[in-house]
C-alpha cells in the first residue's frame, strides 16, 4: 500500500549494554489487546529516553503491517529473528532499531516458522535492549511451553478484555496465571491490565469475578483512531488524542516495571 510514514523521533543508533528486563505480556482471551499495549507501552518506554525497549512477537505477528515496517526500513535491510534462529544463524548483536525501539517481529514471509522453546528462550537473550516486550498475542492455550516461557520471564502483563464473555474465555488462563504468581519472585512479578475499559463496563461486578488487586486500567481507544494510525504506519500511542488517553496508565505501568 502506497501509505505515508511520519516519523515521531529521530533515528538514533546508538546502544550501550544494558541489563535487560524480561516482559512477557498475555492476553487472557482472544484479541485482549496483547500487541497493542506491546506496541504502546514500547513508544512510551522509548520516549522516556532513559530505556532502549525490543519488542518480540510470539504470537500471530500483526505488528509489522500495522506499523509499516516495509516503509520504516525501506533502503537498509530488516533482520529476519526468526529465519536466522530456525536456521541456527548468529542472531548475536543484530537488531532493528527504529525510533529508539527494536523491532524484532515476524515479517510476512515468517509467518509459519515455529520456533522451538530452546529457539524461542535463544531469541529472547540476544535480543538487544533493556526492555524486552514478548507478544504472546493468540496464545490462550496454555500449554506447558507457554507456561515455561512465561515463567522464565521477569515479570508478566496480564491483559484482560472486559467483556463477560472474554473474561468467561479467559478463566482458564487466568487462573494459572495466579497460580504462577503465587509461587514466583513474590510482590510484583504480574501486572494485571484491564484494556478497553468504557461506559458499558459495570466496574463492581468486573471486579468482583476477577479477584485482582489494583489492576491498571486502559480505556477503549477509538476505532477511528487506530485506522488513522495503521494508515500513517504510526503506533497508536504516536497519536495525541490516543496519548492523551494512554500516557497516564501507561506511566503507572512503567512505574511498576522492576527496571
Amino acid at each position: 500500500m502506497n501509505r505515508i510514514l511520519s516519523r515521531e523521533a529521530e533515528e538514533s543508533e546508538k546502544y550501550s549494554v544494558q541489563e535487560k528486563l524480561k516482559i512477557g505480556i498475555v492476553g487472557i482471551s482472544d484479541y485482549a489487546g496483547t500487541s497493542f499495549l506491546a506496541g504502546c507501552l514500547a513508544r512510551y518506554l522509548a520516549n522516556t529516553g532513559k530505556h532502549k525497549p525490543a519488542v518480540i512477537e510470539f504470537g500471530k505477528g500483526t505488528l509489522f503491517d500495522s506499523y509499516g515496517m516495509d516503509k520504516r526500513f525501506a533502503g537498509r535491510s530488516y533482520v529476519q529473528f526468526y529465519n536466522s534462529v530456525s536456521q541456527n544463524k548468529s542472531i548475536r548483536g543484530l537488531q532493528n532499531m527504529d525510533e529508539g525501539i527494536n523491532w524484532m517481529l515476524r515479517s510476512p514471509d515468517e509467518q509459519n516458522i515455529k520456533l522451538t522453546f530452546e529457539q524461542k528462550l535463544r531469541l529472547i537473550n540476544h535480543s538487544r535492549g533493556d526492555a524486552i516486550l514478548c507478544d504472546f498475542s493468540g496464545n490462550q492455550d496454555y500449554d506447558s511451553q507457554l507456561s515455561q516461557l512465561l515463567l522464565s520471564m521477569d515479570q508478566i502483563i496480564a491483559v484482560i478484555d472486559p467483556m463477560p464473555s472474554k473474561m468467561l474465555a479467559g478463566h482458564h488462563l487466568l487462573c494459572s496465571i495466579k497460580d504462577m504468581e503465587q509461587n514466583i519472585r513474590g510482590a510484583g512479578t504480574v501486572i494485571y491490565i484491564i484494556n478497553k475499559f468504557n461506559e458499558g463496563v459495570n466496574r463492581r461486578q468486573m471486579l468482583s469475578y476477577l479477584r485482582i488487586r489494583k489492576p491498571v486500567i486502559l480505556p477503549l481507544v477509538r476505532a477511528d483512531l487506530i485506522y488513522t494510525a495503521e494508515y500513517n504506519c504510526k503506533i497508536p500511542y504516536s497519536l495525541s488524542e490516543a496519548k492523551s488517553m494512554l500516557q497516564k496508565p501507561l506511566s503507572e505501568i512503567a512505574s511498576m516495571l522492576n527496571f
